[in-house]
């Protein structure tokens, strides 16, 4: 794993943005690729002069538009190949798409916004949306949303740590726990406050 996310540094550092456009969307397409270290770097790239933070996150939400887009539509028009397939020879892959299903389920459409920043949520949700036939341009426009806000919070996080950039990667590692009941906390009051009204 640490070899893979390695590599893709590597593209993000040979090819610019359009590198970041092909690791990030990777990610968003269920590729094992950790945002948590892969974001971070590219703003600690931008902190050396290799790149612009704005281009970086326009190329990192467009590559997340990509990559969750594929996976929309596999679970769109290829639910019997997911099924018959992917979900009985990969069991992660399948507790992945079990656990966004049930997070879709309880939080309703926009989940698929708050799911961007939920960890395995996060890669998975893009399926179950796909398969309910969910209005693509409204799954288009929280991925978007969800997406450009993830992706500009972690790169400017890199950018402002600089050299320290992989001590954020640490820290979300030992408080995976702690970030995912923050965000499940933020998904319930933003759905009693809309049922509130």
């Amino acid at each position: 794993m640490a070899d893979f996310i390695f590599y893709l540094i590597d593209i993000v550092n040979s090819m610019g943005y359009i590198g970041i456009l092909i690791v990030v969307g990777l990610e968003y397409a269920c590729f094992p690729v950790s945002s948590e270290i892969l974001l971070p770097f590219i703003g600690y790239s931008v902190y050396m002069g290799k790149m612009s933070i704005l281009c970086a996150i326009v190329a990192s939400t467009g590559g997340a538009v990509l990559g969750c887009s594929a996976c929309y539509a596999v679970g769109r028009f290829g639910r019997n190949v997911l099924d018959k397939v992917l979900l009985s020879r990969f069991t992660p892959l399948k507790e992945g798409i079990e656990k966004a299903d049930a997070f879709f389920h309880k939080s309703g459409r926009q989940s698929v916004f708050f799911g961007r920043f939920i960890p395995i949520v996060r890669t998975y949700i893009s399926f179950p949306v796909g398969m309910i036939k969910m209005k693509y341009s409204s799954f288009l426009l929280y991925s978007f949303a969800g997406a450009l806000l993830w992706n500009s919070l972690l790169i400017s996080i890199g950018y402002f740590l600089g050299e320290h950039w992989e001590t954020f990667s640490d820290f979300m590692k030992t408080n995976t726990s702690i970030i995912l009941l923050i965000c499940l906390i933020g998904v319930l009051l933003f759905s009693f406050i809309k049922n509130q009204k």
